[in-house]
């Protein structure tokens, strides 16, 4: 009998560890550990924190970014686009306290294959050699290990070093760089034991938890919440009282998507005072110089008064100079403004002081444009580029107050004697606040001289985006058959993709089938300097017209076999192919299987967009990759209400969630009569193939799903009154 029992207290605790590990699998959890006798330190804190004044004025604070690569420098953890990301989410969690950041200087890159792609934190001490005293130094990682365990990522507290890890995936998902950052700044998990468990009636609240008594006692939320971010479980303290957790603070184990409630009143006290005491030298950092911020849009200059509040800046070759009658040379300028009479121009001349060429640089600086409260923004403006020797003219951004900026447009070459129209998409920079910058670049000769004029930035309903000749009617499919269609291979790249129906000729990487036709589209990794390593291949679509589309979505095929994989990534423009976008990228083996994605591309309602196929080939010839049964839907193309069935019924109808990762499918269908008549489900995928199909005669049933692959679904149901289809996303 004691054997029994031993056995049932030892499979009790493998079940445990299993459902935990299996959470643990979807949420990684944070690394960060407190110093030792942390929990004395907080309660001298507390009186500190009950005497805090919110900042009276606001503070931006220093942060240098450090990226993992391999010793060859390659395979950086996370792009810059995902930077701008990490930042965005910071400024808007701490905009409470009166609290920014800026970037403190470039990125700085670590080469170290050992640390790439895997870091353990048994190597954190060895980061202190990176580390830049007056900032905050954020560390990224493709991944982030402590022992055998994966980790988001984890941050020294006060008194315990200047830096934060975080795993690239996990910077990405909205809530774990500003948890960590919490953490940098004293606060505790709300579910912290360091002086005892707190208690619900909070009769403990600022001796024991996490010493703030408008956090509600919190059980530690590890797989306790559903995707509704509602609290599951049934715990109760020591008196027995059940637990009612805040499952939206930053600080819990929430789900990482719930964690959008930033933080308490006391926590937010809490790090003002951690930043005024244990970080203060952070305020002590000499910012960048004070930028004037534009924050009403939309926002135009033509330069009809001055230069308003651009400026030329300081350390290139030559200035823009402002003029309205033609600039001095024959064969080359504009004769009048787009806008109005006067205009920008960079002189070429070699008989001026300074020479204006061969290759003269000329930088136009813009005030800082705050796109904290705005979206969907553009830049528009007219540029002239007539001459037999054209340069080039380019138009950079900054995210961080000109310390560095990052190429968003460019043009080079004779464009002949007229004003031509560009549009920028901005919609990468929202909630950032940022500068812009024209830097013209003069050619060979005094034939070529360049200009700007009529530099507006709107929304994206402002203006229409021009006609599209491309893919104007949903929904659309690509699946290569018979060939390349509309879609262009680049000439800028390093190897094609290439069309197959059976294996690629590479043993043990690529496909066997395509999934849908008889083709599919790959990227050929073989040769040693010319299939790989690290070369690049570019597919681009024709223009995708999304001006009357709410909701359309972006899905296909992948296939990533092979020891040696690289990056597969979907990349969007919204300027004719100016500049890109990353919407997706995935790296790694990812088996010997087709695989399904879907993209939602609702940012870019209203606009006209291209995708873009990259195929970065990994270290050897086993990195074969592939693409097939490209779809786009749209809102109008959903099929989301049949034509047969009660409007008001229709509304009724409901499956929750959606999109869904996991676990039960809810569908409910009301009966307009008591009888309880079987109602007909069908499940199919995208391309109409049917799933599944049962019957249910009560108005609620459910639908487990975990068997279906990621991708878009339609759910066909038919009753008594009538037929409706309703579109599931699985995630």
């Amino acid at each position: 009998m004691k054997s029994k029992k031993r056995l049932l207290v030892i499979l009790s605790f493998l079940l445990l560890t299993l459902v935990r590990f299996g959470y643990a699998q979807e949420e990684k959890e944070c690394g960060a550990e407190t110093p030792k006798d942390y929990g004395a330190f907080m309660l001298k804190r507390l009186k500190s924190i009950s005497n805090a004044k919110a900042l009276s004025t606001p503070v931006s604070l220093p942060v240098q970014h450090h990226v993992s690569r391999t010793s060859n420098g390659n395979s950086a953890a996370v792009s810059s686009a995902d930077i701008r990301d990490v930042m965005r989410e910071l400024n808007a969690t701490y905009a409470p306290m009166n609290i920014s950041f800026y970037e403190y200087s470039p990125t700085k890159f670590i080469d170290n294959s050992s640390w790439n792609p895997t870091f353990n934190k048994n190597n954190d001490s060895q980061l202190r050699q990176y580390e830049v005293a007056e900032a905050i130094n954020v560390f990224y990682f493709t991944e982030v290990t402590s022992g055998s365990s994966t980790i988001c990522g984890f941050a020294k507290f006060p008194g315990s070093g200047n830096r934060v890890v975080l795993d690239a995936s996990c910077s990405q998902n909205g809530s774990t760089s500003s948890h960590e950052i919490g953490h940098y700044f004293s606060i505790l998990h709300t579910h912290s034991t360091s002086r005892g468990r707190e208690l619900v009636r909070r009769t403990n609240c600022n001796s024991a938890g996490d010493f703030f008594c408008d956090t509600p006692a919190d059980p530690r939320l590890s797989s306790l919440v559903n995707s509704s971010c509602n609290y599951t479980g049934s715990a109760t303290d020591a008196n027995g009282d059940r637990y009612q957790p805040d499952t939206r603070n930053v600080m819990s184990y929430t789900r990482k998507s719930c964690r959008t409630g930033g933080f308490s009143n006391q926590q937010q006290d809490a790090i003002v005072v951690s930043l005024q005491s244990d970080r203060a030298y952070l305020l002590n950092t000499t910012n960048p110089p004070a930028c004037t911020n534009i924050s009403n849009f939309p926002y135009s200059e033509s330069f009809e008064s001055g230069f308003g509040d651009w400026n030329n800046a300081s350390g290139d070759d030559i200035d823009w100079t402002r003029d309205s009658g033609g600039t001095p040379s024959t064969g080359t300028g504009p004769s009048n403004g787009q806008d109005g009479s006067f205009y920008l121009y960079t002189e070429a001349s070699t008989n001026v002081s300074p020479p204006g060429s061969p290759s003269k640089v000329a930088i136009l600086d813009s005030p800082c444009f705050d796109f904290s409260n705005a979206s969907g923004l553009s830049l528009e403006f007219g540029y002239h580029m007539l001459g037999t020797d054209m340069g080039t003219m380019e138009v950079l951004v900054s995210t961080n107050n000109g310390t560095s900026y990052s190429s968003i447009w460019s043009q080079n070459g004779n464009k002949g004697d007229t004003w031509n129209q560009a549009t920028v998409s901005l919609a990468a920079y929202s909630g950032s606040v940022i500068k812009i910058r024209f830097k013209g670049t003069t050619g060979s000769s005094w034939r070529s001289d360049l200009s700007i004029d009529n530099i507006k930035i709107t929304s994206s309903t402002t203006n229409p985006p021009s006609a599209c000749d491309g893919i104007t009617s949903f929904p659309y499919r690509k699946s290569f058959e018979p060939d390349f269609g509309s879609w262009t291979q680049e000439t800028s790249d390093d190897i094609d993709w290439s069309l197959d129906s059976n294996t690629t000729p590479s043993s043990n990487t690529g496909p066997s089938a395509p999934t849908h036709g008889s083709n599919y589209t790959f990227t050929e990794a073989s040769g040693n300097g010319t299939g790989y390593p690290n070369k690049v291949a570019l597919l681009t679509s024709p223009c995708i017209d999304l001006t009357n589309e709410a909701n359309a979505q972006l899905s296909f095929d992948y296939h990533m076999y092979g020891a040696n994989m690289g990056t597969l990534e979907m990349r969007a423009s919204t300027n004719d192919g100016s500049s890109w976008t990353t919407i997706w990228s995935l790296n790694g083996d990812q088996g010997n299987t087709w695989n399904a994605q879907t993209v939602s591309l609702s940012a870019y309602s209203g606009s006209t967009i291209k995708l873009q196929l990259k195929g970065t080939t990994g270290s050897s010839y086993r990195s074969d990759m592939a693409i097939d049964n490209i779809n786009i839907t749209s809102s109008s193309s959903d099929n989301a209400d049949s034509d047969d069935i009660d409007g008001s019924i229709s509304k009724s109808i409901s499956i929750f969630p959606n999109p869904i990762t996991s676990g039960l499918l809810n569908i409910q269908y009301p009966r307009t009569s008591t009888t309880n008549e079987s109602v007909n489900i069908t499940i199919t995928d995208f391309l109409g193939k049917r799933v599944d199909a049962f019957d249910f005669n009560t108005e609620t049933t459910t639908y487990n799903i975990s068997h279906l692959s990621k991708g878009v679904y339609f759910i066909i149901i038919e009753g008594k009154e009538g037929r409706i289809n309703r579109k599931l996303i699985k995630n």
